[in-house]
């Protein structure tokens, strides 16, 4: 066959660069795969045989306006781990995985990682049903004319365009040089709908992933492309994955969620949308600090931008890091941006309230942690300011010299979240288990410790009177802390979703929550009542601030844009 004649009729769409630290925040290391009794997978060796293996261990993964296909190649605890297509779930939005017993899984988005320069992503869900997992073959050893056969989940030719599983035999043909991880070529009947699907060997071992279609030019010979399963494995054995807790199971697929972007107000609370940012925005929204008068913002791309609020213009965008900035922090005297990025870096710019700037400065670049770099917290006294990262660290630093000073490492697992009382006396970290820290930033010692009884740890603030710690949780918990007794005072359970972001206004008397649930949720600190809900965000809430006068509300999230809430 010449390759060289060959033309794509289907293809992958391109792949997206995305975020992947607020993504994978719940991220920890292996030390071991849970062994559980799970059914075994019989190898075969006939058509019908192989075909009913194809069956047990490729899901139909849907989505709005996108559907794909999935294999399930790993289980940690009740934590199902399904290799399917990056393009098949490159775009923001709501999954979920139907299993061949017809239960349908729904997918925390945020857990989905890309598997780097590879058309393929992992997606994890969460059962307490017992499903196969597939075995894996050796994908060197396939040579032309070895028959293979691939599995998934196309729609039927009828009006109805039903999704129908379906498994076909072919041949190997050749390889070529790897695009997107793509070599191994055959020439099985693949549809669309088929890709994330498992190429089985003719004993019924997994050897690649489905994902290309190619037709020969002037001629009905149809050639598909895989992406080799060693190649996948390569990669898979040096990190790590997350696990999640089981979440309900149906039967049925439930209706498509609908975006609402009006504000519905339930109290007094008088914040309306004024402005929405969406211009030179291209990722992920993932922290924000909202001034009087700019906005300073951080987002996936690397990027940090500046804002003048009143007008929505933008002042400043440039490239602060290679990787994505997840934190973005501003002195008290406005006169400096710190970020920390996945680069491991933090870096001190200086900030830019002038249009007709085109040099930005870059005032140092510090290194020092050796993981991804989640969060910034700058002391009320502008002398210092705390970073906290997924290599289990805090590390408190000078910020006029830039030297490091402590380095507060006690925590058994990554940091997601840190913030430092007004009065300058504590630091409060959270991270991937159930447990805040709160350390004494004079002596660098660990002064309480508390339980949250909910999962991961996203965000934390402190109220201005430094008395007061609220947190936000992955499973949507905001709890409001005594930080004198350590005492629980409230647990605000109304969020559904993560709360990745919470800020208490300055008078002290409302806590604001961003959630991934696509709402900004207003409650009366002292009473823990829920005053209102604004719904102005089509896609996940990452970021919520407020400024210092407590009249303008900024928010961000995955739908790459900034909403602009003012009092009347």
């Amino acid at each position: 066959m010449n390759l060289k004649r060959i033309f794509v009729i289907i293809i992958i769409s391109n792949l997206l660069h995305i975020n992947t630290t607020k993504i994978n925040k719940f991220i920890v290391s292996i030390t071991t795969i849970t062994a559980l009794i799970t059914p075994k997978i019989v190898l075969g060796s006939t058509e019908s045989e192989i075909n009913k293996i194809a069956a047990e261990i490729t899901v139909r993964i849907d989505g709005q306006n996108r559907s794909g296909s999935g294999v399930i190649v790993e289980k940690q605890g009740e934590t199902y781990y399904v290799l399917t297509n990056w393009h098949v779930v490159n775009r923001v939005a709501d999954y979920q995985i139907r299993t061949p017993d017809g239960r349908m899984h729904p997918v925390y988005y945020s857990l989905i990682k890309q598997v780097p320069n590879l058309d393929l992503a992992i997606v994890p869900f969460s059962s307490s049903q017992n499903y196969p997992i597939a075995k894996t073959g050796d994908s060197t050893q396939l040579v032309p004319g070895t028959k293979v056969f691939v599995g998934g989940w196309p729609r039927s030719g009828s009006n109805l365009q039903q999704r129908i599983f379906l498994s076909t035999a072919g041949k190997v043909t050749g390889r070529q040089q790897p695009v997107a991880g793509y070599s191994l070529l055959y020439d099985n009947l693949v549809r669309a709908g088929m890709s994330g699907g498992p190429v089985l060997d003719g004993e019924g071992r997994l050897v690649a992933i489905n994902g290309i279609v190619k037709l020969q030019e002037n001629s009905d010979i149809i050639v598909s492309g895989g992406i080799e399963i060693n190649t996948f494995w390569n990669w898979r054995k040096r990190v790590s994955l997350p696990t999640i807790s089981p979440a309900p199971e149906t039967l049925s697929t439930p209706p498509t969620p609908t975006e609402t972007t009006t504000s519905v107000p339930t109290s007094t609370v008088n914040f309306t949308l004024a402005k929405t940012i969406t211009d030179q925005i291209n990722g992920i929204v993932n922290s924000i600090v909202a001034l009087n008068a700019y906005i300073v913002m951080g987002d996936s791309n690397g990027l940090i931008s500046v804002w003048d609020i009143e007008s929505g213009e933008i002042i400043a965008t440039w490239k602060a890091h290679p990787e994505s900035v997840n934190s973005v922090a501003v002195t008290p005297d406005q006169q400096f941006v710190i970020s920390g990025s996945d680069d491991k870096t933090i870096k001190i710019w200086q900030l830019p309230k002038n249009k007709n700037v085109t040099n930005i400065t870059l005032v140092q670049t510090l290194t020092g942690h050796t993981d991804v770099v989640d969060e910034i917290a700058i002391a009320p006294s502008g002398q210092f300011f705390a970073s906290g990262s997924w290599d289990k660290t805090i590390k408190i630093w000078n910020l006029s010299s830039g030297e490091l000073g402590q380095t507060l490492a006690e925590n058994s697992q990554i940091v997601n979240a840190i913030a430092i009382s007004p009065d300058g006396k504590f630091l409060a970290s959270g991270g991937k288990d159930n447990q805040i820290k709160l350390w004494s930033l004079a002596t660098g010692k660990l002064v309480r410790s508390l339980n949250t009884n909910s999962l991961s740890t996203l965000s934390l603030t402190f109220s201005p009177n430094s008395q007061i710690l609220a947190s936000g949780s992955s499973d949507g918990m905001v709890n409001i802390w005594n930080l004198k007794t350590g005492e629980l005072i409230h647990n605000l359970k109304e969020h559904i979703d993560g709360v990745w972001s919470i800020v208490i206004s300055p008078n002290g008397k409302t806590l604001i929550s961003g959630s991934w649930d696509k709402t900004i949720k207003f409650w009366e600190l002292n009473t823990g009542e829920l005053k209102r809900s604004l719904k102005g965000h089509n896609s996940y809430v990452s970021a919520v601030a407020i400024s210092p006068n407590g009249e303008i509300i900024v928010s961000g999230g995955w739908d790459r844009k900034i909403n602009i809430w003012k009092v009347p």
